[in-house]
């Protein structure tokens, strides 16, 4: 089965398979500036993100990119550049994920920000002649391909988000934006995830919903700061965490030489 952007051979979120009934999906975009990560500087993550972690880091000699980060830059450049025809394509590799979870007796689940921090809740959508179309994209579409008059008709109260247009499915996601409030959105649970290299940031610790992920670099602690550590990379699924603990991670890829506080050091 062809995917456009999802992909679910991912080795960690195959590791949910094994412990439970869901089969997940993920989608890698290229971390390239604020727009897809907009906590990438003040976290202090950019250098360390999991984009260079396994196969999008294995780099030939004398070259200095490779056919997984050159497809993660070609669907990143379409969410940037074509908002209408990327939210379609998702929607399509999510109904296709879906049947083959239903062909499968699973139950489908979706990190849609594997290696990005995109808030998917502000992004509207309707379908308009077979397209879903997002509220901004609405309002310069073609007149020849919409009638205008037609477009009075297409309220705000009218649009959906992804998580609304799929009701039933699983999403869950990291991030480092402490703003986010999806609590509406039943079927989408959000991880924080720490860093120190923003002492404002580290602040908000105590101050936010969410269980918390923490990547150390060395024995992963039993407790941090006062909360009960999980191992995280046992298993994918954070919607299946207890809540108030902090999710551990070991560092990987360019994160294992990260001084800059966003990797907790435990040696």
């Amino acid at each position: 089965m062809s995917y456009k952007l999802l992909s679910f051979n991912n080795p960690k979120v195959l590791k949910g398979e094994k412990i439970s009934n869901y089969l997940t999906a993920i989608m890698h975009l290229s971390p390239i500036n604020t727009k897809i990560c907009p906590y990438q500087d003040v976290a202090g993550c950019k250098e360390a993100c999991l984009n260079t972690a396994g196969r999008g880091g294995i780099i030939k000699k004398g070259e200095t990119t490779n056919v997984i980060q050159e497809a993660r830059k070609r669907k990143t450049n379409l969410y940037l550049e074509d908002r209408n025809t990327f939210m379609s394509y998702l929607i399509t590799d999510i109904q296709k994920f879906v049947r083959y979870c239903e062909k499968k007796d699973k139950l489908p689940c979706i990190r849609l920000n594997g290696t990005s921090d995109i808030q998917w809740e502000t992004i509207l959508l309707k379908e308009v002649k077979g397209m879903y179309i997002t509220n901004e994209g609405m309002k310069h579409m073609d007149k020849n391909y919409l009638d205008i008059k037609k477009l009075e008709l297409h309220k705000e109260k009218d649009f959906k988000n992804i998580f609304d247009i799929f009701p039933t499915v699983q999403f869950y996601d990291y991030t480092k934006i402490p703003t986010r409030k999806v609590e509406q959105h039943k079927n989408y649970h959000l991880t924080w995830s720490y860093s120190e290299a923003n002492m404002k940031y580290a602040n908000l610790f105590d101050k936010i919903a969410y269980n918390i992920a923490v990547v150390f670099n060395g024995d992963m602690p039993i407790h941090f700061k006062g909360r009960e550590v999980v191992n995280g990379d046992e298993s994918d699924l954070r919607f299946l965490d207890k809540g108030n603990v902090i999710v551990g991670l070991k560092a990987k890829g360019k994160a294992k030489k990260d001084m800059s506080g966003f990797v907790i050091q435990t040696t």
